[in-house]
């Protein structure tokens, strides 16, 4: 039987000794070609990417959906292994301290059947790691969403990148009821950040969310007891593949889950 957690955190491991020896601008910056998801594809995530795959052997037969090489493995296992790399590159290659390696390992062809999860801080080290009703954990110690339910007490980090002018209009009614709006480049660390109570909701309404960026923190928030669903309230269940965009609002509680998505609904009406 596959200890789950022992084996992401050796992919983990191994990902975060290939990227740190990255430690020029030139290295950071250096790309080698361009990854399944359509994007620029840096050496560091590539290398990161080989190493996680070698860690991930150990499991058997094993599906696997990465954002540089795409769909691949063992088309009848049980399991597939949702990976980021680098989640974060961005800051990565300019040299901003904030980005991880996320792995999520799922049942299914959607985000409901995900199982375990892991997403490693690359900047300081920092395990987060969620097996499905069994809770969350940051280092080994159990993690909660915060507790505040004013809206306007809270920090929400909202993804504004390329966004476009009708969604930034729609996004004012919310933008100017939260005490702080954040935002740091790294989907999968943000959604850690919600899980351990620093924000108190991620909301993505852009419609550009990918599966590889969200699956494990997902999990990680979800277990910790952090409230999803779509920008309208539908239930989030999106299909495990690399061409599906969606959008989403993760909540610290039901509470401020609530006050968020009647603000989104102002905004379009």
């Amino acid at each position: 039987m596959t200890d789950w957690e022992e084996l992401l955190a050796q992919a983990c491991a191994r990902a975060d000794a290939v990227v740190s020896k990255s430690v020029t601008p030139a290295k950071r910056r250096r790309v080698v070609g361009t990854g399944a998801a359509g994007d620029r594809t840096l050496a560091a995530d590539r290398d990161a990417e080989r190493e996680i795959l070698r860690a991930l052997r150990a499991a058997g037969p094993l599906r696997i959906l990465s954002e540089e090489i795409g769909r691949t493995g063992d088309t009848d296992a049980r399991y597939i292994a949702i990976i980021d790399p680098l989640d974060g590159s961005s800051n990565f290659s300019r040299g901003i301290p904030f980005y991880c390696t996320s792995i999520g390992v799922a049942e299914g062809e959607t985000l409901g059947g995900m199982r375990y999860a892991m997403v490693r801080d690359l900047v300081t080290g920092d395990v987060y790691y969620a097996e499905k009703g069994r809770g969350a954990t940051k280092n080994g110690k159990e993690i909660g969403t915060s507790t505040t339910v004013d809206l306007a007490q809270s920090v929400a980090g909202i993804d504004l990148s390329r966004a476009t002018v009708q969604t930034l209009r729609g996004l004012v009614p919310l933008l100017s009821s939260v005490k702080r709006q954040v935002h740091f480049g790294a989907n999968a660390l943000e959604l850690c950040l919600l899980a351990e109570g620093k924000v108190e909701a991620f909301v993505d309404v852009r419609s550009r969310m990918r599966i590889t960026d969200f699956a494990a923190a997902y999990l990680i928030a979800q277990e910790a007891g952090a409230v999803f669903s779509g920008a309208e309230g539908e239930r989030l269940d999106p299909t495990i593949a690399l061409g599906p965009r969606f959008s989403f609002v993760g909540s610290a509680n039901e509470a401020i889950h609530s006050a968020i998505l009647e603000r989104l609904r102002s905004g379009t009406t």
